[in-house]
């Protein structure tokens, strides 16, 4: 049985975050994800929006935790070489009502100590942003608002945390919590392992965890959201995010650009049960509505993927995150309810979890020696002509392009599948190197790279699987040798 000092139930961006931070210290840690990668529940339904920290309540830890991560982001980029652009956005209005509320967030904004908030209004508006609706009258600007991919930035802060010992332990689901003496015995359907803390980062199955263990009886709503990518050809090329005035519920359908250029247009927000990750008709038909008021020439832009994510609320929680040491169970830290914005947040949540547990008298060694940089070789499509040049001299496979809509090759694929935490499933290579994220939506490379995965492997190709288990892509072959 292994034994480990810190668990972490959950990989998305949050637990990996917490682990990479803890990586700084020599007690022995460990990831558990149920999937068979990190970053694969809500972290990739996500629309991957960095936040500056106008839109929390001041006092929250939404506020507080918000604003400090969102300024974390340039250097953890750097350092971890994960995709990373400082877009700016803005808050439009289109009557004075809205300029009310404008006013507000900007006070609010100040009050959470975003820096370089400015309403505006006027020419400027349009030429932060052309393709804004040129009836948009105020804005409230935020130059230090992001985006980000967030599933390659969970990636990314799990393979930093693996290169500095933490373990990561994939299609790895938690079926129980006992206590252990002192410590946690964590069972799953192959294994158990003990641990003296468990912090509980599943997502919208913190509440089940909870239980579990025997812990806090809180309880998470899950809020469903549509989401939509287009054609990063499309005729609107953003240069920004755009956000209407908020509700008490939303901060509204946001139209903004993708990190890869796509425009993308995200999320409504609708109470569904766990795990119902369907697309809804009248969804999308309210987020094209919404953004054609944003940008009235998104109506002209084609529509190549609609998705869907998922959001954890803790009920009665006053719309916050739920981060605490357990007052039934010691031992149990509870960092739950990260909806948004929880990707904006996760780099200054993990450092807020570590000295929570340090005031619980959780003992931490610092290393002498951390790994803080992480290097990630580029993707064949982000080289120059030269440096193309000499991937394919130094291995041919760079010279065989598979996605042809991304520019995505072979050795692109071979480096996901092979690196620190490498890809297993055709979504795991999507995500690490936008094969099938393009136009076409994998009908042309798709079968290339369950074929590649199969021999990289080392298994048969009817054991790939797209995601997590059952999700196998092929049944039987029908004849000859290959897959065709």
């Amino acid at each position: 049985m292994k034994e480990f000092e810190i668990g972490i139930i959950g990989g998305g961006i949050i637990g990996c975050a917490i682990a990479r931070e803890l990586s700084r210290y020599s007690e022995k840690t460990a990831i558990f994800e149920k999937f068979a990668d990190v970053g694969a529940g809500t972290t990739k339904g996500n629309g991957g929006f960095i936040h500056a920290g106008y839109d929390p309540l001041p006092g929250t830890l939404k506020a507080k935790l918000n604003a400090r991560g969102c300024l974390m982001y340039p250097e953890l980029a750097r350092q971890l070489s994960f995709p990373y652009k400082k877009t700016g956005c803005m808050v439009v209005g289109f009557d004075d009502n809205d300029l009310a509320h404008i006013r507000q967030l900007y006070e609010r904004g100040r009050e959470n100590g975003v820096p370089d908030l400015e309403i505006i209004s006027g020419d400027r508006i349009f030429e932060l942003e052309p393709e804004a609706n040129r009836e948009i009258k105020y804005a409230l600007y935020s130059p230090n608002s992001a985006v980000t991919d967030p599933y390659k930035t969970a990636i990314a802060f799990a393979e930093n945390a693996v290169d500095n010992g933490v373990e990561l332990f994939r299609n790895c689901e938690i079926t129980d919590i006992q206590r252990d003496g002192s410590g946690f015995l964590l069972q799953t359907p192959e294994d158990s392992y003990k641990v003296q803390y468990v912090i509980n980062a599943a997502g919208i199955y913190a509440d089940d965890v909870s239980r579990m263990a025997g812990s806090e009886d809180f309880h998470i709503i899950c809020k469903h959201g549509d989401l939509i990518i287009f054609d990063k050809n499309s005729e609107v090329k953003m240069s920004m995010s755009l956000f209407p005035t908020p509700t008490s519920t939303t901060k509204g359908i946001a139209l903004g650009t993708k990190i890869a250029g796509n425009p993308s247009l995200g999320s409504t927000s609708v109470i569904r049960e766990k795990g119902d990750l369907d697309t809804y008709k009248e969804g999308v038909e309210q987020l094209l509505a919404g953004a054609v008021r944003l940008v009235p020439n998104i109506k002209k832009c084609k529509i190549i993927r609609a998705f869907a994510g998922e959001r954890a609320v803790v009920e009665n929680n006053n719309n916050d995150f739920y981060i605490r040491p357990s007052e039934k169970v010691p031992g149990i830290f509870h960092v739950a309810g990260i909806q948004s914005p929880g990707v904006a947040s996760a780099p200054s949540i993990a450092e807020y979890v570590v000295e929570m547990l340090k005031k619980s008298g959780v003992h931490l060694t610092k290393k002498d020696q951390f790994l803080a940089v992480r290097r990630e070789r580029k993707l064949f499509a982000e080289m120059t002509d030269e440096e193309r040049e000499r991937a394919i001299a130094e291995n041919p496979a760079y010279g065989r392009i598979v996605c042809r809509c991304e520019m995505v090759t072979e050795g692109d694929i071979v480096d996901a599948i092979h690196s620190v935490v490498g890809a297993t499933t055709v979504g795991g290579v999507k995500r690490r190197t936008r094969a099938g994220m393009g136009r076409c939506q994998s009908g042309f490379c798709q079968h290339r790279v369950i074929e590649i995965l199969a021999r990289e492997l080392g298994i048969d190709p009817c054991q790939v699987c797209y995601e997590n288990e059952g999700s196998n892509l092929l049944i039987r072959k029908l004849k000859g040798e290959g897959i065709s």
